[in-house]
């Protein structure tokens, strides 16, 4: 899968940001982090990135999910959602609806349908039988040796 390189950069600016967000809320700046580990900022961002390209993908794949089988998320999923992020925030249920733009609820709309996509999957999956497995393996053709004679 070909991700365009803009697409993996802005994901790896993101996560640097979330990670800076959260050391912050432990009382350490990103500068403190990096004199501690002895890391440089362009080596760190170089170390995110292959988990910003696999979010990437995943999230690729649960969006062509929620294309596929038509997953929506509804009216009220969006007020639960709402409802959570209340209780996290401390704030009026009514104040955060009117802080929510069109966009921004679109784009939690679509985060909540990618969360129901994963909810999908996790119902569809089926555990392997532990028994069951082995004998597949088995199962499978294997390619045969050719043998050799030799005469004595």
């Amino acid at each position: 899968m070909d991700i365009p390189e803009a697409m993996i950069e802005s994901q790896t600016r993101q996560m640097a940001q979330d990670f800076a967000n959260r050391i912050r809320q432990q009382g350490l700046s990103p500068e403190q982090y990096f004199q501690f580990t002895g890391m440089t900022p362009d080596a760190f961002m170089e170390n995110l990135r292959p988990q910003a390209l696999k979010r990437i993908q995943s999230r690729l794949v649960l969006e062509a999910i929620v294309k596929a089988e038509k997953i929506e998320a509804s009216e009220e999923d969006f007020n639960k959602e709402l409802e959570e992020m209340s209780k996290a925030y401390n704030m009026e249920i009514e104040k955060l609806r009117e802080s929510i733009g069109e966009e921004e609820k679109k784009s939690m709309m679509a985060d909540l349908a990618v969360s129901k996509a994963v909810d999908f999957i996790r119902d569809a999956a089926v555990e392997a039988d532990a028994e069951e497995a082995p004998k597949k393996a088995a199962r499978k053709p294997r390619k045969k040796k050719e043998e050799t004679t030799t005469e004595e």
